[in-house]
């Protein structure tokens, strides 16, 4: 596997936003079989990056300093946003989905 910047930004954030189900699920629902379907043999370098974008959104600090969850989403969606601008807004927006239903 190369490194994240190896990855095509439009391509990564598509992969996300389909293997957390944003879009498709009330809730998160994580599925890698849905980003195999999706990108057939491909996916075997893409989950890597997407599973390190997550832990990389998952590094706010946001749980402990939000008042709410619009705010928890706010602060992760900004600090992540500082180091990965080219990731697209929908594939943001299912990070933060994720991350808020996660610490609610």
């Amino acid at each position: 596997m190369g490194s994240l910047s190896d990855h095509n930004p439009k391509t990564l954030s598509e992969a996300i936003v389909v293997w957390t189900g944003w879009g498709r699920s009330s809730w998160p629902a994580r599925d890698e079989s849905r980003v195999v379907e999706r990108f057939g043999k491909a996916s075997l370098d893409l989950m890597p990056a997407v599973r390190a974008m997550e832990d990389d959104f998952y590094e706010s600090d946001a749980r402990d300093r939000a008042a709410d969850l619009r705010e928890m989403a706010t602060i992760a969606t900004t600090q992540f946003r500082e180091r990965h601008p080219d990731i697209s807004d929908d594939a943001v927006q299912a990070l933060a989905w994720c991350y808020t239903y996660d610490y609610k």
